[in-house]
């Protein structure tokens, strides 16, 4: 496969940070209206599930067993259909899901964290890779981790590829999300998933034209 010119990957960039955006807002809308529990956080949700086994909260540690398995879920489900849409429309598609579930989650309160947490799991099968560099879209220890190497590397005069920069975007962008998403729950609670599910039909427009992505 020929590599992806600039422009395309630079449009594929852009496409994967505003998909890391809606995962911030997502993710924080839930942690503070659902008592802390994360829809695309997996790390922080196991080791909130390993602290109520411990302190035999069994409510808590089902409804967050629950949880973790509605997204791998989601992940199976996006995969899926991430496999059996042509590539034209994988990204678009999937990106479509997520906003038809999180408008499930606001019209059904009851229904509201597993709406968030299958259209999370959809959204992390959505983009797996950006040219020639792999990408996760709500793991940020490891970008964290990437960034770090990246950094030591050029403090030791040591050759590096100029993809952990695009690693400390990611984290920013995951960030930004993160303190919209409250702001907008704080602000406009009943607005806050549409406009979430309206981003997330924007970026299915976006990935249309973008290339350099799959």
């Amino acid at each position: 496969m020929n590599p992806s010119p600039p422009s395309s990957v630079r449009a594929a960039f852009g496409l994967v940070l505003g998909i890391v955006l809606l995962a911030g807002f997502v993710d924080a809308y839930s942690f503070v209206r659902f008592q802390e529990m994360f829809v695309s956080f997996m790390s922080g949700n196991t080791t909130s599930l390993g602290v109520a086994v411990a302190h035999q909260q069994v409510a808590h540690a089902q409804r967050l067993g629950l949880v973790l398995g509605l997204f791998v879920g989601g992940v199976v489900l996006g995969t899926l259909l991430h496999q059996r849409l042509s590539p034209r429309w994988s990204a678009p598609g999937l990106l479509l899901v997520v906003a038809a579930l999180l408008l499930v989650a606001q019209a059904f309160p009851a229904l509201g964290i597993e709406g968030l947490t299958l259209a999370m799991g959809v959204l992390n099968a959505s983009v797996h890779q950006v040219g020639d560099t792999p990408v996760s879209l709500t793991y940020f220890t490891g970008a964290l981790v990437k960034f770090g190497t990246g950094l030591a590397q050029l403090l030791s005069g040591r050759p590096q590829s100029g993809q952990w920069l695009g690693q400390l975007g990611l984290w920013l962008g995951f960030l930004v999300g993160a303190v919209a998403g409250a702001f907008a729950l704080g602000r406009f609670p009943h607005a806050a998933l549409p406009l979430a599910a309206a981003f997330s039909a924007a970026l299915a427009a976006l990935a249309l034209v973008a290339r350099g992505w799959r």
